[in-house]
This record gives structure tokens, C-alpha cells and sequence, in this order.
């Protein structure tokens, strides 16, 4: 009898919006791929970044204090937490950066996803650029609306077309996380959608 393959996931577009080949690798096709190690040398260190023996630390106590994943809590899951992550993604501010009301414990599963669709990992303490979304916004949105994309950042971030109607399948403040039809989808700041 012949195993049955795992089904595949749709191939997306090359991130670079000129280019019709498909991604092969953290969203780049193989002709763009110097794109990825050119993010790599402007994020810098994770020195650079602030993430030295003093932030080990406090990390430590932190996951000492908080020794569960608050993201699959949220789901009924029990998960040992391993990574201290900012809610709100401190961008090199410092006051936001040590602020412990900011922290939050993860499970590294959950922490690569968070940190892929707020921001694709693109901070960095040379090149960085601040982010349009009004913190203090009012979250207009509610549980199970459907939403479009507003902005050229959600398009790059979800990996998707203005045209992809997503629905909101959790709240938090003002941070939605969205999925389409297939599944795919990421959370981001209420102020990169539209009603659909």
C-alpha cells in the first residue's frame, strides 16, 4: 500500500512585487533570496538589539514567574513557555523595551508566529521604520467580522491581495488575528483593515 503525502500548501508570489516566480523561502523566490541575508545584516545582533546578560536575567525571572504560553492558554493548551516577548514591539525604545507590563511569556512556536505577522521580523536598531499604526486607536472591529487588507504592510505581512476576504477569529485590545478560507492568515494592529 503507498503512503498518502501530506497535502501542500498553495504556493505564494515572490515578496518582490515585480517578480512572477514563487517563494521558496521566507516568502522570496530563489532569484531574491540575497533579500533575506540583507534583512539578516541590518537587523544586527541580538546584542545590538538590547538582548544582553542584563535582559537574560530578567527573562529568566520572568519565565520563572510566568512559566506558561498566555497564546495557548488562550486555546486550552497547556505549553511550557520559553521566550519573554513584547506585546507592543518596542522598535529600540528603551522605555518600552524594560516596561514588564509589556511582557508576555510564549512558547517559541507562538512567538515566531506572533513576531512573522506583526512585523516579519524586520526591526533593527539601524535601519527601522516606525510603524503608522495610532496605538491609542479604538478598535472598531468585533469577533467574526470580515475584513479586507488596507495597507501595503498587511498585504506583505499576510502575504496576500487587497481582494482576500479575511475573518477575525480573536481580539486582543487593539490587534486582531485574522484567517482566510485556506487557514493562512496572522495578526497585525486593527488599523491595517477595512470592513469587507
Amino acid at each position: 500500500m503507498k503512503a498518502k503525502k501530506a497535502p501542500q500548501r498553495a504556493k505564494r508570489p515572490c515578496l518582490v512585487s515585480s517578480c512572477k516566480e514563487y517563494s521558496t523561502n521566507q516568502g522570496y523566490c530563489d532569484k531574491h533570496q540575497d533579500k533575506i541575508r540583507k534583512k539578516d545584516r541590518e537587523r544586527g545582533t541580538s546584542h545590538q538589539r538590547g538582548y544582553d546578560a542584563r535582559w537574560n536575567k530578567a527573562r529568566i525571572e520572568h519565565l520563572d514567574a510566568d512559566p506558561l504560553c498566555v497564546d495557548c492558554a488562550k486555546r486550552d493548551y497547556i505549553t511550557p513557555a520559553t521566550v519573554v516577548d513584547h506585546i507592543v514591539p518596542h522598535k529600540g525604545n528603551e522605555d518600552l523595551f524594560w516596561d514588564r507590563s509589556n511582557w508576555q511569556s510564549l512558547c517559541k512556536p507562538c512567538h515566531d508566529r506572533k513576531t512573522a505577522t506583526e512585523d516579519m521580523g524586520r526591526w533593527s536598531p539601524v535601519v527601522s521604520t516606525p510603524s503608522k499604526a495610532n496605538r491609542d486607536s479604538k478598535n472598531p472591529f468585533e469577533l467574526h467580522d470580515r475584513v479586507l487588507v488596507a495597507t501595503e504592510y498587511a498585504e506583505d505581512c499576510l502575504m496576500c491581495d487587497d481582494k482576500v476576504v479575511f475573518t477575525i477569529i480573536e481580539t486582543h485590545m487593539n490587534t486582531l488575528f485574522v484567517q482566510d478560507n485556506d487557514g493562512n492568515g496572522g495578526r497585525l494592529h486593527h488599523s491595517h483593515f477595512k470592513r469587507a
